[in-house]
């Protein structure tokens, strides 16, 4: 059987937003995994991926990690000789697209978002401009989820005519039916993403403090993986009363039953 190795950052962002592709694939490949342990490690070896440990900062900037990284990208592509290797996010997509280069070996990017690092105009945004128009030089497919991330490559002269636009990583119809209105006395709002500045947590807990203090039959829920920074600050706001931090859910389903 051949095998498709697939290169990320997180376990999941995997399974929560690409849980039916690797069932697709499953079907007709044998699918390696490579990124850190975590959670949701054990549901993507049940289904059939073949994990490899990849230990990584995800945010970090220290070169000797870097460099670790692509040593363990090396081993592991010549362990598992794919026919195609699959990458996710920016270092994933970087260093692993150099190995690929370097090992001849095909690659498809997706390229799920810019991140800080590129969308912040100085130094670290020319450093990672240059990684990226390297790592993907030899990419068989780049493919973008939105026009802007792809305009901006496409203006730094990154990627070339090898692109195209995806619509979103989707939802899963069949598991995510439409519900009942929630009858409740409150109106719940939830915030759901990785708790950090870009995504707007700053500008979610203002309003919590302010609409709560006007209307108390309000609730603000937070739910996804929380950055460093934020810790203690959710803390604070949950001892207040103002949210309630629900943590990474696994699943959403009743989080959705009670938001009106």
């Amino acid at each position: 059987m051949k095998k498709i190795l697939i290169l990320a950052n997180n376990d999941v962002g995997l399974y929560k937003f690409r849980k039916e592709l690797l069932e697709a694939l499953l079907k007709e490949y044998e699918v390696h995994i490579a990124l850190p342990d975590g959670e949701f490690v054990e549901k993507l070896t049940e289904m059939g991926c073949v994990f490899h440990l990849t230990e990584m900062s995800r945010h970090g900037t220290n070169p000797f990690q870097d460099l670790a990284l692509m040593r363990r990208y090396k081993a592991i592509i010549r362990k598992v000789a794919p026919q195609m290797v699959l990458t996710y996010t920016i270092k994933p997509n970087v260093y692993g697209g150099m190995v690929c280069a370097a090992k001849k070996i095909p690659y498809i990017a997706n390229i799920t978002g810019l991140g800080t690092a590129v969308e912040n105009k100085g130094v670290l945004q020319t450093v990672t401009t240059a990684l990226y128009r390297f790592g993907l030089r030899k990419a068989s497919h780049v493919f973008f989820q939105n026009l802007d991330n792809l305009a901006f490559m496409k203006q730094k002269k990154i990627v070339k005519d090898n692109t195209d636009l995806l619509p979103g990583s989707g939802v899963n119809v069949s598991h995510y039916l439409p519900l009942p209105y929630p009858t409740t006395d409150t109106v719940d709002f939830v915030f759901i993403a990785r708790v950090m500045k870009e995504k707007g947590i700053d500008q979610y807990l203002d309003a919590a403090e302010v609409i709560g203090k006007q209307y108390p039959q309000t609730r603000f829920h937070i739910c996804g993986i929380c950055e460093e920074e934020y810790q203690s600050l959710l803390e604070e706001k949950t001892n207040a009363g103002q949210i309630t931090y629900h943590g990474l859910v696994g699943d959403m389903i009743p989080i959705y039953q009670m938001s009106a």
